[in-house]
């Protein structure tokens, strides 16, 4: 390991499996009535990444339309860029969004995605101030995102 490198976790649970800095918080939350699994790792600052899966039938757009209404009700001054971009092996509909929260501005990165057990919702966000340290961090997080398919031994118990 360089100096630059950091020590990483490995997560591998849900039929996902990404790393993740070792020195970053990781939670989870499993929602049986909505079919929904959400994992949040937070970096200490402003800063986080989060992925929902969700197995109950959402489309992609239908999902992505949801999160976009969010954003614009919480913060109406925002811009989005849309994005074209793969995570896992997968196309995404994505966008990068920017908008002021507490008189500071915020970047948060939208992706999701579909697979044969599950739409995935990818958001990392943060200040623009804490992402000058943590967005090689946060992007790192999306890069190594693995998804596995029916053929995963355990996917019947996540369904």
């Amino acid at each position: 390991m360089t100096e630059t490198e950091k020590p990483l976790k490995y997560f591998n649970e849900y039929g996902i499996s990404f790393e993740y800095p070792s020195d970053w918080e990781l939670t989870k939350e499993v929602d049986e009535t909505n079919s929904e699994i959400q994992i949040n790792i937070a970096a200490g600052d402003s800063s986080f990444w989060l992925i929902s899966l969700y197995f109950a039938d959402i489309s992609v757009e239908e999902l992505y339309n949801q999160s976009i209404k969010v954003f614009q009700e919480e913060y109406p001054e925002l811009d989005i860029y849309k994005v074209n971009t793969e995570l896992a092996g997968n196309k995404c509909l994505g966008c990068d969004i920017e908008f002021v929260c507490s008189e500071l501005i915020n970047s948060a990165y939208l992706r999701l995605f579909q697979t044969e057990l599950f739409t995935a919702l990818v958001l990392y966000q943060g200040t623009d101030q804490d992402l000058k340290t943590t967005l090689t961090d946060l992007e790192a997080i999306s890069n190594s995102l693995d998804c596995f398919g029916s053929d995963y031994q355990g996917y019947l118990d996540i369904i």
